[in-house]
Order: structure tokens, then C-alpha cells, then sequence
């Protein structure tokens, strides 16, 4: 498989706390790599360090073969690495359609004149209608984000980083808080966007639902990798039974 990202020598460090200390990790197209850990491992950490939310304190984030480390998130979004949070921060105001018609300018919009200007086009409004199918909000597409369940939130999130079609999406626990019925709907679509060819990370805190959808898996405990390899063989590391045991919730 041809390489996607590189991370080498990562470190992410707040005053004396070192959140990530020396991490390196390949990621590859078109696969779906699972990031676990157990509470506090500094899995969003990471995430936010690789995405531009954080400049790393050092290390190197290299994406095809350019080093982007310290670039700031919409410029890494233009790039082509969209990421999703745990906690969803829609435009509470604005319909569904509409948050994923704000989340489509990344390429082109400049500021709010620009995106009132560029918005409603006919390209923008056809590809919004197409990720919306794709991810199953046609029924709450027309109802505003304030008043549509956690399940369809999630789905909102994964919409607005498909839109502006990645070439690397990041998952950050996309299953929390969920029903188990709105646990397994978010799952199947991450499944359908694996079968698609689109590369994944996720961190997700349910074992299960990683181990089912991951073809790799990557384990974190205080900021360094204890383990990385098939499901399986991180299923059955001693390190990682270690680490998680009596861990329940992230």
C-alpha cells in the first residue's frame, strides 16, 4: 500500500505534562487504522497535534511527502485531512443542508462575504445533496442542527469532512454517547466509507467496534505506543490487556 502520512518523532508537551512523547506512525490509502488507549492515553491529543488544532512542541507530520506540522487546520482541511470532534459544534441556527453547504467552501471561501457569495451555487448544492444521501441525513436534511438527535449529529460530522472531499479522515470517537442502535448505523457507515476506498483513522473507545472495522490498530497509553498490528495480534498483547485493564470508559 502506498503511504499517505508519516509521523515521526512526535511530541506534544503542555508545560511539564508530556500528552504525546515520541510517537511515530505510517498511515496508508484506503485503509482504516484504529487509534485505542486507555482514559487519558492522549489519543485527541494526537489528533488535534496531526490536524493543526495544536503545533507539536516537535516531531514531524509528513503528508504526501510534504511536512505540514504546525499548519493550521483549515489550511490542513484544504490539504486534504478532515477530522471530526467527540463532541459535535454544528452552526445550531442553520439547517443540516446548510451547516454542510458551510463546511463545502474550505476550498474557496475567504470569509463570510465570500461564503454568502460562493454558497448556494448549483455544483455546491449537488455535491451537498449527494454526501447527505451518502450518509443517510435525507430525512432531518431541512430540520435545523438544534433540534436533530446526538445520532444524527454524528452523522452531520461526518458529513461536513467528506464534503470537502478528504483525502484522510479522522474520526475521533464517533460512537459516543450513542444508542446501540445509533452505534451500529454510525458503524455500518464507517464500513461503507471503508468499502469505498476512503482512508480512515479512528479512535473509537468500544473495542468491538474497532476491532470489527479496523484493519490496523495502533495502541496509545501516557502519549507512547505500547502496541500496534492486526486486531488480533493487539487483541492478544499482554501490554494492551495491561493497559486496559479496569479502563471502562474514555
Amino acid at each position: 500500500m502506498k503511504e499517505l502520512m508519516r509521523i515521526e518523532g512526535l511530541k506534544m508537551y503542555f508545560g511539564g505534562l508530556k500528552a504525546i512523547d515520541g510517537f511515530d506512525l505510517s498511515i496508508y490509502e484506503k485503509e482504516t487504522l484504529g487509534i485505542i488507549g486507555p482514559n487519558g492515553a492522549g489519543k485527541t491529543t494526537l489528533f488535534n497535534a496531526i490536524c493543526g488544532v495544536y503545533t507539536p512542541t516537535a516531531g514531524k507530520v509528513i503528508f504526501e511527502g510534504k511536512e505540514v506540522q504546525g499548519t493550521p487546520a483549515h489550511e490542513m482541511a484544504k490539504k486534504g485531512i478532515a477530522r471530526t470532534f467527540q463532541i459535535s459544534k454544528p452552526l445550531a441556527g442553520l439547517t443540516i443542508f446548510d451547516n454542510v453547504v458551510a463546511a463545502a467552501g474550505v476550498h474557496e471561501y475567504t470569509g463570510i462575504a465570500s461564503y454568502f457569495h460562493k454558497a448556494k451555487t448549483k455544483e455546491v448544492e449537488d455535491k451537498v445533496e449527494q454526501v447527505i444521501r451518502r450518509v443517510g441525513l435525507e430525512s432531518v436534511a431541512n430540520k435545523k442542527a438544534s433540534d436533530v438527535s446526538l445520532g444524527f449529529l454524528r452523522r452531520l460530522e461526518i458529513a461536513r469532512a467528506l464534503v470537502t472531499e478528504p483525502k484522510l479522515i479522522m474520526l475521533d470517537e464517533p460512537c459516543a454517547g450513542l444508542s446501540n442502535f445509533a452505534i451500529n448505523e454510525i458503524t455500518a457507515l464507517v464500513m461503507q466509507l471503508k468499502s469505498e476506498g476512503q482512508s480512515i483513522v479512528l479512535i473509537e473507545h468500544n473495542l468491538p467496534i474497532t476491532m470489527k472495522v479496523c484493519d490496523r490498530i495502533t495502541v496509545l497509553s501516557y502519549g507512547k505506543k505500547i502496541a500496534e498490528g492486526t486486531p488480533e495480534e493487539v487483541k492478544n498483547d499482554k501490554q494492551v490487556i495491561e493497559a486496559y485493564l479496569g479502563e471502562e470508559d474514555d
